[in-house]
């Protein structure tokens, strides 16, 4: 059942999760340094409570349609996951905090070729469940200002049988466009326990971030 958690994570329905006090600064800090640099190259806007209530409504019914539509193919399932994965969540920002200090320990081709191994990985790794979807719904309940930037938008998971799922996303507008940082789903983080298996990795490996690479083409 906690796979199912995730699967819907990554489909629109969960997408992980980190507790609001403790993920949500060490992220926002992380990503605070990379805007800074980047500087008019990243257009920050502060996102209302509404905007971000209504992005997460309409993402989670355009995950919940593709996970639902039994004239689909597994094919066709993944293509669609892999476009919201795009369009819905930053996942270079994502990459990139799981990746942590390691990440500036690459040089430019390894950081290109994580970029994509990071996402590859997400879209095998959660379009291979798709099956384990029975019939869950999402309810948004609304959303709170996080900060200045950002936003989080509460909702629940109803389950056919069995107890609801409480799941936080945390929304932030950048380039014009929003997108999903992260998502809190029963307090347990995704980016944060991803970002601890790779430094395992990586540590198991003598501090070669090749290997981290060489796990991820697997």
């Amino acid at each position: 059942m906690k796979k199912t958690f995730t699967l819907l994570a990554f489909t629109a329905l969960t997408c992980g999760a980190f507790g609001t006090s403790s993920f949500a600064g060490t992220l926002s800090s992380a990503l605070d340094k990379d805007t800074h640099k980047q500087g008019s190259e990243l257009l920050i806007k502060v996102v209302s409570e509404s905007e971000a209530y209504q992005f997460v409504q309409g993402m989670t019914q355009e995950g919940l349609a593709f996970l639902s539509d039994t004239g689909l193919s597994k094919a066709e399932k993944r293509n669609s996951f892999e476009k919201l994965l795009n369009n819905k969540f930053d996942i270079e920002a994502i990459a990139k905090f799981t990746a942590g200090r390691y990440w500036k320990q690459m040089n430019a081709s390894q950081q290109s070729e994580y970029l994509n191994l990071f996402e590859d990985m997400i879209v095998d790794v959660y379009s291979r469940r798709f099956d384990e979807y029975q019939g869950q719904t999402v309810t948004v309940k609304g959303s709170t200002p996080l900060n200045d930037n950002e936003a989080i938008v509460k909702s629940v998971i109803n389950q056919p049988s069995g107890s609801d799922v409480s799941v936080d996303w945390r929304v932030r507008e950048r380039g014009g466009s929003m997108k999903i940082l992260d998502v809190i789903v029963e307090g347990v983080s995704m980016s944060v326990t991803q970002r601890s298996d790779f430094s395992s990795v990586i540590q198991r490996g003598g501090g070669n971030v090749d290997v981290l690479l060489d796990h991820l083409r697997k």
